[in-house]
């Protein structure tokens, strides 16, 4: 396992592929590529998402909006009600802003919604820095993905476990990943392109941004 992580810590920019779920069941898809810098950028749930230092942008399409901003502000999806004056109507306020626009986050932020593809990037690295763990390692049982065959390798410090799946026989490349926080969330991840550079940086400056708290603070 200490192997097959220090690969992935050696090659600093990789891609991971997978399905984020937080306590409460929800999930989230993901398309991250990492630069092995710390920073990152893809997709969560089809929005775009860019990583870079300590903040995050994250742009949804038009189409989503409604979801976002429920998700944003922790309520179900109301209708949009194009008769009641857009102040006194946070839902339609906040979409309207974030329309075209990309929300900006300074991290950490206890809103996992505007955090954007940021869990995911700093599991990655997590999931590389493993290697250097000295907790006891169990070998689970060989399973069969895309093809190949894979064994299980998991690691459990505290709240949180860390699962490598690597050949069967042959070099021992992590290829599939899981990282769990108990009672937390958790991250599925499928693990390629090691070592393929990726160029990161923030979005041009002439795009529209709106900082989270300006939506956020809509709904307290």
């Amino acid at each position: 396992m200490r192997d097959a992580l220090e690969r992935l810590d050696d090659a600093g920019a990789f891609r991971m592929t997978g399905e984020l779920r937080s306590a409460n069941g929800d999930k989230a898809a993901f398309d991250a590529h990492l630069d092995g810098r710390g920073n990152c950028r893809g997709t969560i749930n089809g929005a775009e998402s860019v990583l870079v230092g300590d903040q995050v942008w994250t742009r949804w399409e038009d189409q989503d909006l409604p979801a976002a901003v429920a998700s944003l502000s922790g309520n179900s999806i109301p209708p949009l009600d194009p008769v009641t004056p857009e102040g006194e109507d946070n839902n339609w306020a906040a979409t309207r802003l974030l329309q075209g626009a990309y929300l900006v986050t300074d991290l950490p932020s206890d809103n996992a919604p505007a955090a954007g593809i940021a869990p995911v990037c700093q599991a990655g690295q997590f999931l590389a820095g493993a290697a250097n763990s000295d907790a006891d390692v169990t070998s689970g049982p060989v399973v069969t993905s895309h093809g190949e065959r894979l064994r299980r390798l998991s690691r459990v410090q505290g709240p949180v476990t860390v699962r490598v799946y690597v050949p069967e026989s042959g070099k021992p490349v992590a290829h599939r990943a899981e990282y769990i926080i108990d009672g937390n969330w958790s991250l599925s991840t499928r693990l390629n392109n090691l070592g393929k550079p990726v160029t990161v940086t923030p979005p041009a400056r002439n795009l529209q941004t709106v900082a989270a708290e300006q939506i956020l603070n809509l709904f307290d």
